[in-house]
């Protein structure tokens, strides 16, 4: 059902609707946060109430990257059954079980399966809520709307981060995940107002019912919006035209293998360069670099609190400045701290100034994550995609993203004790080089391009019929 509009203000009306249905959906971005944040800090009590080791410490914080990874893959087949705010609802549903579960945990054991049934939900919103907003909102605008995702989770990671250090004296754990069912709740009843993507109605032959749905949320005085509804016709039709093909040899078609490259490198780099390292731990990091238990817990919460208003100015400029310069300029500052971090602690010594340097160059890494990487991955991934394959190359691509968070959840803590902190933090500013070489030599620009322009300029770089 779409969202209504009051009769006076039909400009203003289309943007207030455009604003709110990429604002409702992008909550599946803040319990993606909450429930990625919580843990840095309830990991310290779960430790003391079930007696867990660290490679058990380590299982209980991966789980959560596990169950997305295999809910990132279910998103794919998923989205070609049902519709794009369907799979957004049952992403809610299962955000709810999944806290309710955990809060209830009486073992550790039964709060790794809530874990994993939480991550499905995060691997479910994770994939389809930015290809909901990007195939919902005008192109313009694109940019920031999809990164409205990424500044969800960052809120999600700051409300997460305030909870725990609330309830820190007190040790309440449970309590800390029981409050995830509050935006779950808020996310399911407003998924249900919100119109359905008009590209997925357009695939289903249900045209009029598109236009609707254009009508509302496309600004009537633009030359281009009469246009849009055509392209995306042109654009269903001219693949129906074409020889039918599995998904998979559709998946490793010349075409597709290129694209899905760039999508899956975008991915792998945004997690293995040292994000989540510090997301998930940064209390035991600054632990190590000598800040005791409480001053930990508050520079943690001022971590979450930086990464979200650098998101918020990042919004400002996601459709002004080329994604690629973003993504090269972001990186080369994260690689830098990174580096420093590590150098730090070869040194060893945090006496005196140098532990604020440690925490300085976490609190660098985290501005110049937050204003590149930390949307740029997730618009690439609504954009980059053509037609016919979107659906499950982010999927496929979200997959292996949380594969690789997964694998860097569960070594760290592992390597950390086993390495030190030198070691890790120099691979992963090794990571960050590759990273620069990759987006230097093989990401494309899509700034200011329809979805079907960005698709036709793949086929044009692929030598392939751009219609049928």
């Amino acid at each position: 059902m779409p969202v209504t509009a009051p009769e006076h203000g039909q400009h203003f009306t289309y943007q207030t609707r455009v604003w709110m249905a990429a604002a409702i959906a992008g909550m599946g971005g803040l319990l993606f946060g909450y429930d990625t944040g919580m843990i840095s800090g309830a990991q310290v009590f779960i430790e003391d109430d079930f007696d867990v080791s660290s490679s058990g410490i380590g299982l209980v914080v991966s789980a959560v990257t596990l169950g997305a990874l295999f809910g990132a893959i279910g998103s794919g087949w998923l989205t070609q059954r049902l519709s794009r705010r369907a799979v957004v609802v049952l992403a809610a549903v299962v955000f709810v079980i999944g806290a309710i579960l955990a809060a209830a945990s009486p073992n550790v054991e039964v709060l790794i399966g809530a874990r994993l049934i939480i991550g499905l939900g995060i691997g479910f919103a994770s994939t389809v809520v930015p290809l909901y907003i990007a195939e919902i909102v005008p192109s313009r605008s694109r940019g920031s709307m999809v990164a409205l995702f990424q500044l969800a989770i960052t809120a999600g990671i700051l409300v997460a981060y305030l909870v725990n250090a609330a309830f820190a004296d007190d040790g309440e754990w449970r309590a800390v995940f029981a409050l995830a069912c509050v935006p779950a709740t808020l996310l399911l009843l407003g998924m249900l107002v919100l119109p359905e993507s008009p590209r997925w109605l357009v695939a289903r032959g249900r045209v009029d019912e598109a236009h609707h749905v254009l009508d509302e949320l496309r600004d009537p005085e633009d030359p281009r919006t009469g246009q849009e509804l055509a392209e995306i016709v042109d654009a269903v039709e001219a693949e129906a035209a074409r020889p039918k093909q599995s998904i998979t040899r559709s998946l490793t078609s010349p075409l597709a293998r290129t694209i899905l490259v760039v999508g899956i490198g975008l991915g792998i780099f945004q997690q293995i360069t040292g994000i989540n390292t510090i997301i998930y731990y940064a209390p035991t990091i600054l632990k190590e670099a000598g800040l005791g238990t409480e001053t930990s817990f508050l520079t943690t919460a001022g971590i979450g609190a930086l990464n979200f208003l650098a998101t918020v100015c990042a919004l400002l400029f996601v459709d002004r400045i080329d994604r690629r310069r973003i993504l090269l300029f972001g990186m080369a500052g994260m690689t830098l701290s990174m580096g420093l971090l590590a150098t730090l602690f070869a040194i060893g010594d945090f006496g005196g100034v140098l532990r604020w340097v440690a925490v300085g160059s976490l609190f660098s890494f985290i501005a110049f994550f937050a204003v590149s990487w930390g949307w740029g991955f997730w618009v690439m991934a609504a954009e980059i995609y053509p037609m016919f394959i979107r659906g499950q190359a982010i999927s496929i691509g979200n997959a292996i993203q949380w594969g690789a968070n997964f694998l860097i959840s569960l070594l760290f803590p592992i390597l950390l004790g086993a390495w030190g902190g030198a070691p890790v933090f120099f691979v992963l500013a090794g990571f960050g080089v590759l990273a620069l070489v990759f987006t230097q030599r093989l990401v494309p620009e899509t700034r200011g391009k329809t979805l079907e322009e960005i698709e036709a300029e793949w086929r044009r770089r692929a030598g392939v019929a751009v219609t049928a």
